[in-house]
């Protein structure tokens, strides 16, 4: 285990060619400490892995990077009266204007049968409801990508009639090797005519004709004008997974990822003769998580892969990482395995380097996060991964991941996961249903707002530990406000629900401020059933459309001298609307 001090050292190292080095100072507060899987490897990719001590230990502060945070984080107490001041005008480091497809979907390969097709064959419309209910708030198209481990090293069949065997479901898993697809399999992306596809592509095959076929007979279903790029590879940092040379790939530096993933796209080019613009997506680095945290910011370097010429002739779209929050963890940890700014912020941090390198060399290539999920559990742990502090910890990091320049995030599905935002028909023990960790989608989309891309986010220093705050504007004025109380509580912890009372400074202008709310009177633990956005919920019965009024906790404030008082409970959101 490295110690403290070259921890210290080796970050600084991995930040000081941004100038931010000097920005760092030791973090002092709570320790977690993800622990690793037998075999080292990030189980979210469709197969099985050995489960650990149920994902922490005491003592994150001992790892290489954890005992850092950046300065310019906020939220600190400052003593007195918490108060808000919300510029005017767009600030200086708001990010640019937030793209309205931001939001966005991932899919294990298998696992896009039962999220878009029920058992008999007809379009899921429960899983169609909910993704219309997300991208209708932003005037946005589902982008929406395919794969994972399991398609990496995955094989296509001409002649299988199922979609993808083996078939997905709660309690079963994709094995390494194991996952196929047929024609079939292409012909889904037709139930949501509205989408585009993210292609993955195998790469972990050392044969290039396996991905070169993928690809040909993707366009043929498809069409080209949905697939919005193709991906070769998936983790390529983690080659080789379980299964290596001379069928499969082995370790790969940064030379030799650079020397692949070119030669399987011109593969792919001269296969489809595909027009002389960017096509491909690049990279789609593994999360990575406990002593191994640091390899996130250095591992398959973007800016030393672009100047080993990956990018030489002006194939790659977008740039790609993955991210995990945790590598697993119970009902005890999600206070600070999820509900916790500074343990979000300090893991989005990493992606500074490659989001600014981008900006300034290559500012038409976006940063994006192209899988996601709130911890890397073997199976579902769903009083941890599916509860309203989920969601909560989904709301601030995706705000916070627009604000530092993050382009769109696609949130991972897999049937056997628990960080789910829905469960699409029965399987297993388990009922359809919506999880909590969907109500962070129509929170953030509200925010975001069908403004035509024209949104900029900029956090806001609330003066409360925990509690955080990011505004909107349009038309350099703001328009909303978010505001996440993370610290936890629970209906059983016997006490009156405490809330934070901020008093916010607003521009002129401003006569009145409509509240919605994301809670649960149950608290952080609470499951999807009690949850509540802006006064609705959606549910199965209702086949995944919104049932408005099931509570009446929405509420309308007058702005007083250009102040407004606002309580925030704990273990809550509020979304602001600003007139």
């Amino acid at each position: 285990m490295t110690s403290p001090t070259m921890g210290s050292l080796l970050l600084t190292l991995l930040l000081s060619d941004i100038g931010l080095a000097s920005t760092l100072r030791p973090r002092q507060g709570w320790d977690v400490e993800s622990t690793v899987w037998h075999d080292g490897r990030s189980n979210h990719g469709g197969y099985p892995a050995a489960r650990g001590n149920g994902g922490y230990s005491s003592g994150w502060g001992h790892d290489q990077y954890h005992g850092w945070h950046w300065n310019g984080h906020r939220g600190g107490h400052h003593g007195g009266n918490p108060k808000i001041t919300v510029p005017s005008s767009t600030p200086d480091d708001a990010c640019p204007p937030v793209d309205p497809d931001f939001i966005g979907f991932a899919f294990e390969e298998a696992s896009l049968t039962p999220y878009l097709q029920t058992r008999d064959g007809q379009a899921n419309q429960f899983s169609l409801n909910l993704i219309d209910a997300i991208m209708s708030r932003t005037g946005g198209k589902p982008i929406i990508r395919l794969g994972g481990t399991s398609a990496d090293y995955g094989r296509y069949i001409p002649s299988q009639v199922e979609p993808a065997l083996p078939r997905a479901e709660v309690y079963t898993y994709q094995d390494i090797g194991g996952t196929s697809i047929g024609p079939a399999y292409w012909d889904l992306t037709h139930i949501v005519p509205d989408a585009v596809w993210v292609i993955q592509l195998p790469m972990a095959h050392t044969n290039v004709s396996e991905s070169v076929l993928w690809a040909t007979t993707a366009a043929e279903h498809i069409g080209l004008d949905r697939i919005q790029a193709f991906e070769p590879g998936n983790e390529p940092d983690l080659y080789p997974t379980g299964l290596g040379p001379p069928d499969y790939q082995a370790f790969l530096t940064n030379e030799t990822y650079t020397g692949n993933y070119t030669k399987y796209v011109e593969a792919v080019k001269q296969a489809l003769n595909l027009p002389d613009v960017p096509w491909f997506q690049a990279f789609d680095t593994a999360a990575h998580l406990g002593d191994d945290v640091l390899a996130t910011g250095y591992i398959h370097d973007v800016e030393t892969n672009f100047n080993l010429g990956i990018n030489e002739d002006n194939n790659i779209k977008q740039v790609a990482s993955h991210y995990y929050q945790t590598n697993g963890g119970e009902y005890e940890d999600l206070g600070p395995g999820l509900m916790n700014h500074t343990a979000i912020t300090d893991r989005l941090d990493l992606f500074r380097k490659f989001i600014v390198y981008l900006q300034d060399n290559h500012p038409d290539i976006p940063f994006i996060i192209s899988e996601i999920g709130n911890s890397l559990n073997p199976t579902h742990t769903y009083d941890y991964q599916a509860t309203l502090g989920s969601a909560l910890w989904q709301v601030d990091l995706q705000l916070y991941a627009m604000s530092i320049g993050v382009a769109k995030i696609n949130w991972q599905q897999i049937m056997h996961s628990g960080y789910d935002m829905w469960l699409p028909l029965d399987s297993g023990n388990v009922s359809r249903q919506v999880f909590s960790n969907f109500y962070a989608m129509p929170f953030v989309g509200d925010f975001i707002g069908i403004t035509g891309g024209q949104t900029k986010a900029a956090e806001l220093d609330t003066g409360v530990d925990n509690v955080v705050a990011y505004a909107a504007y349009v038309d350099e004025k703001p328009v909303r406000i978010a505001i996440v109380n993370l610290n936890i509580w629970d209906q059983g912890d016997g006490s009156e629900r405490p809330s934070t009372s901020l008093s916010l400074s607003l521009p002129k202008g401003i006569k009145e401020v409509k509240v919605d709310v994301l809670s649960s009177p149950e608290g952080a633990h609470a499951q999807g059933d009690s949850i509540s956005y802006g006064g609705s919920q959606w549910t199965s019965a209702s086949e995944g459309t919104e049932v408005k009024d099931v509570r009446q906790d929405s509420y309308t404030r007058k702005v007083r001298r250009g102040k407004v008082q606002v309580e925030v409970e704990k273990s809550s959101a509020v979304l602001l609307h600003l007139s």
